[in-house]
């Protein structure tokens, strides 16, 4: 009976959906990196070698994090506490080391392109979320048992959890090191809210910031949801960023801070 409740208020919320009220700004080029289901738009031309990248957020598609170590030749920092992901991620970087393919289900052949052996040791991941303090915390589960995807803010309203711990990105940032970051991907099922608070209250530089709002007609905390997004957005912008890319149908933002325009 909920479910129905459910399907029947997601098709009400979809009708009156009102548009965030956000402009894109068209003002860089704009490349694509990795699958259509876990490839995200980036300004062209802004990472190298030395870059420091903060991808959190993994599942079983790594694509645009693999895509971004290879092209720009940079480490990538992964984060995602789920199981899954952890196999996930170490079966491929064993296979790169072997020279063997990797399956990944998202991707047009089944499997990620053959990359370099080399390309594993650029390669970094934690087995720990991101969040706005350092605990422990529950990390619920999809309904659906065949999906990877946990929250910590149970947007899919989960009955099944397991705990994880969490960390607060600038304490997660001085434990490695990195002082700014050139780019940072968010796409953590809900609780990006939080974090990104905590990255403006850090005053933590960040130059190219990607963000999946989780939030939806089909999965959200309540009616108000619209109206977090565009306010998340609208305190990032006041902090200096620029929303420069949004996937079509989707709440997945690409922004630059005006110090790299």
């Amino acid at each position: 009976m909920q479910s129905i409740f459910r399907r029947l208020r997601t098709r009400l919320l979809k009708w009156s959906e009102r548009k965030i009220n956000i402009p894109v700004e068209s003002i860089v080029p704009i490349e694509r990196l990795g699958t259509s289901y876990g490839g995200w738009l980036i300004p062209e031309g802004l990472l190298d070698p030395a870059s420091v990248c903060y991808l959190v957020g993994a599942g079983e598609d790594i694509s645009f994090d693999l895509e971004v170590a290879s092209k720009f030749g940079c480490k990538v920092h992964i984060f995602d506490p789920t199981p899954r992901s952890v196999v996930h991620f170490e079966t491929l970087k064993e296979n790169l080391k072997h020279g063997e393919p990797t399956r990944c289900s998202t991707s047009p052949t089944g499997f990620y392109p053959d990359y370099p052996a080399e390309l594993a040791e650029r390669l970094h991941f934690h087995a720990v979320g991101i969040w706005n303090e350092d605990t422990t915390l529950r990390f619920f589960a999809p309904q659906n048992e065949a999906y990877i995807s946990h929250s910590l803010v149970n947007i899919q309203h989960s009955e099944r959890s397991i705990e994880v711990p969490v960390r607060r990105l600038s304490g997660m940032m001085k434990e490695l090191g990195n002082r700014k970051l050139d780019l940072l991907k968010i796409d953590i099922e809900g609780a990006e809210y939080q974090v990104i608070e905590s990255l403006l209250s850090d005053e933590i530089e960040v130059d190219i910031l990607c963000i999946e709002f989780d939030e939806s007609a089909a999965n959200h905390l309540d009616a108000k949801y619209l109206d977090r997004i565009e306010s998340s957005l609208r305190s990032l912008m006041k902090a200096g960023f620029h929303v420069v890319a949004k996937e079509h149908n989707c709440h997945n933002y690409t922004l630059l801070h005006q110090r790299r325009l």
